[in-house]
């Protein structure tokens, strides 16, 4: 069996909303129970977690594991060298910034607006593309890291 799983590079997720979510508790702006009561399952693994998970459930054995990048601006568009558009880095950068944060909040907005309403939307989208995305963006190159999985049927299962 083959798997292929979002991971993540690092032992933190400096990216994540939930400090964003947070501060506005703080300011106020977001009930703190709402916050305290709403879950998301979501989990991405580090590749060095993996094989102990796979080794301690026992139903498969791990042949191989590899791991990918991609990166999170996967489909954005810089203007083409010489096409006439004037390209400034600040800008493009802030334009890869806004790209992350725009397909961020397709995928988490549904969710979000149920338990925190749809007034604080905006707010929390442009914290989070001027506290997280934008500033982080100028230090690092964000990367989707991807693991590939190949599983196999244990024998003891």
């Amino acid at each position: 069996m083959i798997l292929t799983i979002i991971g993540r590079a690092d032992q933190n997720n400096p990216k994540s909303i939930w400090e964003v979510l947070y501060n506005m508790v703080l300011e106020g702006l977001i009930e703190e129970t709402k916050l305290d009561h709403f879950n998301l399952p979501y989990y991405t693994p580090h590749a060095r977690e993996v094989p102990k998970v796979i080794e301690e459930e026992g139903s498969f054995s791990l042949q191989k594991l590899d791991t990918f990048e991609i990166g999170w601006d996967g489909g954005f568009s810089e203007p083409v060298k010489n096409s006439g558009i004037p390209a400034c880095q600040d800008h493009l950068e802030q334009e890869r910034a806004r790209y992350i944060s725009d397909y961020m909040r397709a995928i988490g907005e549904p969710m979000l607006v149920k338990q925190f309403g749809q007034t604080v939307m905006d707010d929390l989208y442009e914290r989070y593309f001027v506290e997280k995305i934008n500033e982080s963006l100028e230090k690092e190159k964000w990367q989707f890291v991807n693991l590939v999985i190949s599983l196999t049927k244990s024998k003891l299962a």
